[in-house]
């Protein structure tokens, strides 16, 4: 009866730890999931992955474009990949269910192949619901008026 209970409370012990350890790996932090999306950028492979870490009602600005929805989005991130080159996060910061990242993003536009930018995300269940972002829009306006043609 004795070696019946101790194998009973060791199961227990043991499913515990296995259901602990599942739920750690499948939560990612709002820095973790903010880090997974810009990565898509910088590894075209890895794009959908970043994708599916946006909610469907995701909301974009920055100085030369909004985006109302996921969908959107996508459309827009599709012509950005023709000339972006890569991501360089160079600083990040949390508070709340706020995430803000300065980085560098790096195109094949001459002239333009390094851009320093701020970027701040709204995450909240595990989605980035809505992000901001800064940077000197001054020539990119040009070469997205030339990607409208």
């Amino acid at each position: 009866m004795r070696l019946i209970k101790h194998a009973l409370v060791t199961g227990i012990i043991f499913f515990s730890i296995s259901t602990y350890t599942q739920q750690k790996q499948t939560t990612m932090t709002k820095e973790v999931i903010v880090m997974t999306f810009l990565r898509g950028f910088d590894q075209p492979s890895k794009i959908m992955e970043s994708f599916d870490l946006l909610a469907d009602s995701y909301h974009f600005t920055s100085p030369t474009d909004e985006n109302n929805s996921k969908v959107e989005f996508q459309a827009t991130a599709k012509e950005l990949a023709k000339v972006l080159t890569g991501v360089e996060i160079k600083k990040l910061a949390v508070s709340g269910n706020w995430v803000a990242v300065n980085y560098v993003f790096k195109s094949s536009i001459k002239g333009l192949e390094k851009t320093s930018g701020t970027e701040w995300f709204r995450v909240n269940n595990g989605k980035i619901q809505e992000s901001h972002l800064n940077y000197d829009a001054s020539e990119w306006r040009k070469v997205f008026a030339k990607m409208k043609e």
